[in-house]
């Protein structure tokens, strides 16, 4: 049995970490960045290296609107040949006025390029579902030949 010894932690002050790794062997990293203000990315040949590796801006918030604050939760991921990052984001640091929930709602990015890091990064919107609610935390994954995406939300 392998057992890996990897740095505690990994990185400094990156809640919600995502690391992903791709069928061409690099390792990706994402977080809420510190100032929940933006989306990196870090790209390296292994775990370790992600430590070393130089973020690169891929999105900033908005300077008002719906992705303008509390940027949270990104997430990579590679689907039918596209990058994507779906993320958190609200309108204010404020509550709800009605629920005492943070007004959070998932939004995507989308890529092309080979290398996620490079090429330009699409605002694809909303992810819009059925609730109009407090969401977060989304991943998307195949099961049996169907996409599924998943989240967390308060309605």
């Amino acid at each position: 049995m392998v057992t890996n010894q990897y740095p505690t932690p990994l990185l400094k002050k990156q809640a919600d970490p995502w690391i992903y790794k791709h069928t061409d062997g690099y390792y990706h990293f994402t977080a809420s960045a510190p100032e929940f203000d933006r989306i990196d990315l870090r790209r390296a040949k292994t775990i370790e290296g992600l430590r070393e590796a130089d973020p690169v801006t891929i999105w900033e918030k908005h300077e008002s609107g719906p992705m303008s604050e509390l940027i949270w939760a990104p997430e990579l991921h590679y689907v039918k040949g596209k990058w994507y990052v779906y993320f958190a984001a609200a309108p204010t640091k404020d509550p709800h006025p009605e629920h005492n929930t943070f007004q959070h709602r998932m939004y995507v990015l989308e890529n092309e390029h080979v290398n996620p890091l490079e090429g330009d990064w699409e605002e694809k919107g909303q992810v819009k579902t059925e609730w109009e609610s407090f969401s977060l935390d989304a991943t998307v994954f195949e099961h049996e030949g169907r996409l599924y995406y998943v989240w967390a939300h308060q309605y």
